[in-house]
C-alpha cells in the first residue's frame, strides 16, 4: 500500500514537472524551421525588436534563393551572419548576428498574397545554445495559410 501510495505521488510530481514544461511561457532557440505546407511560394524572415523600439527584419547570409516552394522547409541557424532587411545596421552586433537574449520570431511572405507573422503569446528567446522552433503554413495565397507552430524546442 505505502508503495503504491509512493508511486502514485512520483507520477503526480512527473506529470507536474511536464504540464510545467508544456506551459512554460517562453523558451529558448537557436534555430528557426519553417515548411511550407501551401500552395504557394513565400519567404521566410527572422523578426525581433530591439529595445528602443527598432524592428528588425533578417536572414542568414549566403542562403542562395530565399524561395521556400510548396512541400519545401528551410532551417536557419540564429547564430549565423545575418543580412538586414529592415531596421538597419543597428539590427546586429559588431559580428553581423542577432544580440542573444531577444525575443524573436518567424515572418512568412507569400508570393502575391498575405504576410503571416509567426509571433505567438509563448515568447521564443534567442540563445546560442537553444532549441529550434518550427513553424509551418498551409493553404492558399489568401486562405487558411496563418504561421503555425508544429513544435517548440
Amino acid at each position: 500500500m505505502l508503495r503504491t501510495a509512493l508511486n502514485a505521488t512520483i507520477l503526480a510530481a512527473s506529470a507536474l514537472g511536464l504540464a510545467q514544461t508544456a506551459l512554460a511561457k517562453e523558451v529558448e532557440a537557436s534555430a528557426m524551421k519553417y515548411s511550407n505546407d501551401g500552395a504557394y511560394t513565400a519567404q521566410f524572415y527572422i523578426r525581433y525588436n530591439l529595445d528602443d523600439g527598432t524592428k528588425c527584419r533578417v536572414r542568414p547570409k549566403g542562403i542562395g534563393t530565399a524561395n521556400i516552394y510548396s512541400a519545401g522547409s528551410v532551417t536557419y541557424q540564429l547564430t549565423d551572419t545575418m543580412l538586414v532587411f529592415e531596421g538597419g545596421d543597428s539590427c546586429l552586433n559588431s559580428g553581423g548576428d542577432i544580440p542573444e537574449g531577444l525575443q524573436v520570431w518567424g515572418r512568412v511572405e507569400i508570393s502575391n498574397g498575405t504576410n503571416e507573422s509567426c509571433k505567438k503569446d509563448k515568447k521564443v528567446i534567442y540563445k546560442v545554445i537553444g532549441g529550434t522552433v518550427k513553424y509551418k503554413t498551409k493553404g492558399t495565397t489568401l486562405n487558411n495559410n496563418r504561421c503555425r507552430v508544429s513544435s517548440w524546442p
